[in-house]
């Protein structure tokens, strides 16, 4: 199957220009419309996008300058060519602020528009190229997210079953050490991969969450996610300190996501501490850029390894130091992308860490 050629749609009032034009590009791969009234092309180039068009500026009814305003607002995505026997530096300004990508004046030369119109074509078309790419890894993501929801949904029951059955095991006839050993064993891998399954279940569910921005009190935000952590097994009480936060454009329940997974990882990671400490502090970028920050004094990380953090399931300490599963920071990641802000993260091993997500 042969591709289609190229259309390249000419507007000019006058038909000997059209013809002249139509000569030029005669040895040219493309198929040539031309069009002497303005609003028959600007209904053709609607309908059926070309390539390339071709514009004259002096035209009663409608002019060029009203023309490329037009073009703009209906087919952002087509370039134009201004082939006009206006030489005047305004008009040439007005009509590239206007939306045209090149302008020619006549009497044209034949070779240099050959050389704009090949050079136009091909941004053309590698533009379309470059969309037609993204689509498809559109739909690919797409598909990949559903399949890890699926197989993460799918995965539960099973390693539910197994961490059951473990159990009531444990509690049955009295079994050998070594075989009391291995059910719990085998509990904990369920319930470890039980863990992974969910965030991995949360993580497809990010990739594919609507995001409705509005104003975002993170005051509020922060509160609800120190209400929402878990009690503590014994290990010292974090001294907090939290300052005025901002209002930010977000998404309410993703950012309490991220801070409940923030403020958890600085809890787990700060416990090891005689008096462990949490801050929590903002500063203005300048603009409508806020940063926030979440400082733990806890184990810390080396930033040579800074870069797994963010993929999930990388961890950086052992499952028998810190528990986890490697999903949290991957979520706050990917919460962040989707509010069009970041999360970066600076430590020093021994020293503590600080996460700043910033918003735009």
């Amino acid at each position: 199957m042969t591709e289609a050629q190229p259309t390249i749609v000419a507007i000019d009032d006058k038909e000997t220009n059209l013809k002249l034009l139509r000569a030029y590009l005669l040895t040219e791969p493309y198929r040539f419309v031309g069009f002497t009234d303005p609003e028959v092309a600007l209904r053709s180039v609607t309908a059926d996008p070309p390539a390339l068009v071709l514009l004259d500026l002096m035209m009663p009814v409608l002019d060029g300058f009203a023309m490329l305003e037009l073009l703009k607002d209906a087919v952002p995505q087509v370039p134009v060519l201004v082939v006009t026997a206006v030489h005047d530096r305004d008009a040439r300004l007005r009509g590239l602020a206007a939306g045209a990508r090149d302008y020619l004046t006549k009497p044209v030369d034949r070779h240099e528009l050959l050389i704009r119109v090949r050079n136009l074509v091909a941004l053309k078309q590698s533009a379309d190229a470059l969309q037609g790419a993204l689509h498809e890894l559109r739909i690919a993501n797409r598909d990949l997210q559903a399949f890890a929801g699926s197989l993460a949904h799918d995965l539960q029951q099973p390693l539910t079953t197994i961490g059951a059955f473990a159990q009531v095991m444990q509690q049955g006839e009295p079994l050998s050490a070594a075989n009391i050993g291995h059910l719990r064993r085998i509990a904990s891998a369920a319930d470890t991969a039980g863990r992974m399954v969910k965030g991995l279940l949360e993580f497809a569910r990010l990739g594919q969450a609507q995001v409705r921005k509005v104003p975002v009190d993170l005051n509020q935000v922060v509160a609800e996610a120190r209400a929402a952590l878990p009690p503590r097994d014994g290990t010292p009480a974090p001294k907090w300190t939290v300052a005025r936060l901002p209002v930010v454009q977000g998404d309410t329940a993703l950012l309490l996501m991220a801070f409940v997974n923030l403020l958890s990882n600085a809890v787990k990671y700060s416990r090891t501490q005689p008096q462990p400490v949490i801050t929590i502090d903002a500063r203005n970028e300048g603009g409508w850029v806020h940063a926030v920050s979440v400082r733990d004094n806890g184990v810390g990380f080396d930033m040579a390894q800074a870069g797994r953090l963010f993929t999930p399931f990388e961890r950086l300490h052992k499952p028998d130091e810190f528990e986890g599963t490697g999903m949290g920071l991957a979520n706050v990641r990917r919460i962040m992308e989707k509010l069009g802000g970041e999360v970066t993260a600076d430590s020093q091993p021994g020293k503590g860490a600080v996460f700043t997500l910033v918003f735009r």
